[in-house]
């Protein structure tokens, strides 16, 4: 597999990075290990947001003066105003329900498909709305530091065109993009979908659609050949197509579950750690180094945890199946180095 396509060079396109990164976004296309990065994130000391379930442990957290200045951003002043007469608990539960707003409002500035995802009614709200509204003209640098934004997606003709600019101006935030051989992403999710990882299946709306609809199925290779044929079925190859100006592009720092997951799940010491320490150097990190955090990546109590291991697809397919994953991903195979 070719690792070198697209690995960042530590600098923008305006010069170098300077110091620890405040705010981190990783797009990792599903089932291609994010728990891997979530787990190298939280021991660098990020809160983590977005498609990953995040635990008491890993969730951002905020002081009262990011809590305050959340507020201003989402609140109206007069409701600003009566938050400094409320009992501490009063002002906690408001300023989550700030920060979660203007979390919606910048995914909506992503163009994440949030409707599918979850419902119109959960980011229809008058405070989602409200945040939509009075950040509209906002920097991604005013969202809170070190937290890390954790998406399976970023089309970039969806994206907010004043936060590409950003970007592009400071070099901030850094991206990191994950991914994994199409073919093991298949196996992964038809193995999740069906309830064979430890505590069932995220909130996105239309998985458990798609589990139902699998498990009326009698066998892996029925699901298999299913997954393999219907263009809906998600991690096909137009995903990973959309995801190839990350994969290409010097200010992002590309990573691949073959790297990250080490020996066990089929891949070697070397390469965890080499991909490892790449990270942690594209993060400005100094005070921690890959050989301190590895031991921690490779987390069987992930909730989406089954197997992780590495071509599990060639145990898994038929022969007609891999002719399948071969006319469905053959151009993005070779696009991605699984040749």
């Amino acid at each position: 597999m070719n690792t070198e396509v697209g690995s960042a060079n530590g600098e923008t396109m305006n010069g170098s990075r300077n110091g620890r990164a405040e705010r981190i976004i990783v797009i990792s296309i599903m089932k291609s290990g994010t728990h891997l990065i979530k787990e190298l994130v939280t021991a660098l000391g990020y809160g983590v947001y977005g498609n990953v379930r995040a635990t008491p442990e890993s969730k951002p957290r905020l002081d009262t003066d990011t809590r305050w200045r959340i507020a201003a951003m989402v609140y109206d002043p007069d409701q600003l105003a009566g938050m400094k007469s409320q009992p501490e608990s009063v002002f906690l539960d408001a300023t989550d329900r700030a920060w979660e707003a203007l979390a919606w409002s910048w995914q909506l500035r992503f163009g994440m498909p949030l409707i599918p995802m979850y419902s119109t009614e959960l980011i229809n709200t008058g405070l989602v709305r409200k945040a939509c509204h009075r950040t509209a003209g906002s920097r991604f640098a005013e969202t809170p530091a070190r937290v890390c934004w954790m998406f399976h997606e970023f089309d970039i003709r969806k994206i907010d065109g004043a936060f590409l600019q950003e970007w592009m101006e400071t070099g901030e935030p850094r991206i990191i993009f994950n991914y994994r051989d199409p073919r093991d992403t298949i196996l992964s999710l038809v193995n999740y979908l069906c309830g064979r990882t430890r505590e069932g299946i995220s909130s996105v709306s239309y998985l458990p659609v798609f589990g139902r609809l699998l498990l009326a199925k009698e066998s892996l290779e029925e699901r298999l050949t299913y997954a393999l044929t219907d263009d809906s079925f998600p991690c096909q190859a137009s995903q990973f197509k959309s995801m190839l100006w990350l994969l290409h592009h010097p200010d992002v720092c590309n990573t691949s579950f073959e790297e990250l997951v080490g020996p066990n799940g089929g891949g070697s010491v070397q390469s965890q750690l080499r991909a490892t320490q790449r990270l942690i150097d594209f993060l400005g990190v100094t005070d921690c180094s890959a050989e301190e955090v590895v031991g921690n990546l490779f987390n069987r109590n992930a909730f989406s945890f089954f197997q992780g291991q590495i071509g599990g697809w060639r145990k898994a397919f038929t022969q007609e199946q891999c002719r399948l994953a071969d006319d469905r991903f053959s151009e993005i195979l070779s696009l991605y180095g699984y040749v």
